[in-house]
């Protein structure tokens, strides 16, 4: 008799399991970026104060201001600004206290994070209990330019400080319309809203 083939079961050597997953590390929770002075949508206001002297003839004297506004950047580094003014006329004649609202655009071209530097432009219109200037009109218009800058205060607070030439006159809309025009040094507290 033949002996038969012995057979051999050989086993399979099992798949190696996969090895356990790797968890990646867990990143800090990423700041949003925070927002900056100037950027688009910022909404701001100031307080400000300022004092200034006529250019043209100096016996028509000084005014000095104080007032509010509020600002919106409607592009990052660029604000439209609406004050509401009072101010103080002393000049030859009687003197007057006036109200004004005017409308500026400001403009930093340098924006860093603690100082920027900006021009700024607009008009307003002034409404006095007296004449302005002495032989002027209780009613004008009030175009102004000028440059300045902020500085960066504690609390998202910034200190603002510029010049400006202002001018004051009634376009005309008046009989006598002599006109003024002043440089006004003003010196501001800017703070979020």
């Amino acid at each position: 008799m033949l002996a038969q083939p012995r057979t051999e079961v050989v086993q399979a050597a099992p798949f190696p399991s996969p090895p356990p997953a790797i968890e990646p590390p867990e990143l800090p929770e990423s700041p949003e970026a925070e927002a900056r002075f100037g950027d688009r949508g910022d909404d701001r206001w100031y307080i400000q104060g300022a004092a200034a002297t006529h250019i043209d003839n100096q016996e028509n004297g000084q005014f000095g201001m104080v007032g509010a506004g509020i600002s919106h950047f409607f592009v990052a580094r660029h604000s439209i600004n609406g004050e509401l003014n009072s101010f103080y006329f002393s000049q030859n004649g009687d003197d007057a206290v006036g109200l004004n609202l005017a409308v500026l655009i400001r403009s930093h071209l340098v924006r860093q994070p603690n100082w920027s530097l900006y021009i700024d432009g607009g008009a307003g219109v002034l409404g006095s209990t007296d004449d302005v200037p002495s032989d002027g009109s209780p009613f004008n218009f009030t175009p102004q330019a000028g440059i300045g800058a902020t500085v960066g205060l504690e609390n998202n607070r910034r200190l603002m400080v510029g010049v400006r030439w202002h001018h004051i006159s009634n376009a005309n809309t008046f009989d006598d319309n002599p006109g003024r025009d002043s440089i006004m040094g003003y010196v501001g507290l800017n703070l979020p809203r």
